[in-house]
């Protein structure tokens, strides 16, 4: 059985916490843009989506970024 790929729409909906759990490499995203995200008490509660308007990044870029991670760190 194959997994959905992961699109734009869904990684932007997802909370942060999620996001570093299931894909653990898009970490370096975080750190390339001097987010303080990882191990943050609100990255529960916030979306990728809230993380890139807070940190004033275009979110669409942002999500870019971790999905071509998340690509590349994925099992075919």
């Amino acid at each position: 059985m194959s997994e959905t790929p992961t699109t734009y729409e869904m990684i932007s909906s997802m909370l942060v916490a999620d996001v570093l759990e299931r894909w653990p490499a898009t970490a370096d995203v975080f750190h390339a843009h001097a987010m303080a995200c990882v191990g943050c008490a609100l990255a529960p509660f916030y979306t990728i989506l809230d993380a890139a308007i807070v940190y004033k990044l275009p979110p669409e870029q942002f999500a870019a970024e971790l999905l071509a991670v998340i690509t590349v760190s994925s099992p075919a």
